[in-house]
């Protein structure tokens, strides 16, 4: 009766379901070491990209930045590329979070404001994209954000997104006095 292998109500055995116990919360444990240490190679590569570009970074130099060894990195990238797409993709994945509701699509000023605020709010990491030439935005963030149904929409947004990202640089760079609510009113003045 007190033996472990002894049947359960489900006709399991008890050993059976410590077993079973342990592999989830090894499981578990691996899937939490892997994110952390993806998130370790994300930031290396940002903080390495960030002084001399994205092109110069080895992956020996992420590995060693982030304290991980390749086989790590292999194990969770297949190139240093993929590595960079993931690591821009972050803050655009935040961006578009933020600004994927309802009620940002329908207001131009808000989605300006937020936008702006979210760049404040993330200023460290921005600042490493952009020094690393990093392709944050990428192409179509605009059309992301707010679709449009033609192709000469689709064309205003791609002008209005170049001339967007040269405001919201010219915003950083010149050390953010302005408001988000000012860099709205002006972005909704100057891009509408």
């Amino acid at each position: 009766m007190g033996n472990a292998s002894a049947a359960t109500s489900g006709g399991e055995s008890v050993a059976s379901n410590a077993s079973r116990e342990r592999g989830w919360a090894l499981r578990e444990a691996n899937e939490e070491a892997n994110r952390i240490t993806r998130e370790c190679l994300r930031t290396a590569v940002l903080q390495l990209a960030g002084s001399r570009g994205f092109e110069k970074v080895t992956v020996s130099e992420v590995t060693r930045r982030a304290g991980v060894s390749r086989t790590a990195f292999y194990r969770n990238y297949g190139s240093m590329e993929e590595l960079v797409a993931e690591a821009c993709g972050e803050l655009r994945r935040s961006l578009l979070e933020s600004l994927s509701s309802k009620r940002f699509r329908t207001d131009r000023r808000l989605w300006y404001e937020r936008f702006f605020a979210t760049i404040r709010d993330n200023a460290e990491y921005f600042e490493i994209y952009l020094d690393a030439n990093a392709p944050l935005a990428g192409e179509d963030l605009l059309e992301e954000a707010r679709p449009s149904d033609t192709p000469e929409g689709r064309y205003r947004n791609r002008a209005r997104e170049g001339a967007f990202l040269a405001v919201l640089t010219g915003w950083f760079r010149d050390g953010m006095r302005e408001s988000p609510a000012e860099m709205a009113d002006v972005c909704v003045l100057v891009l509408s």
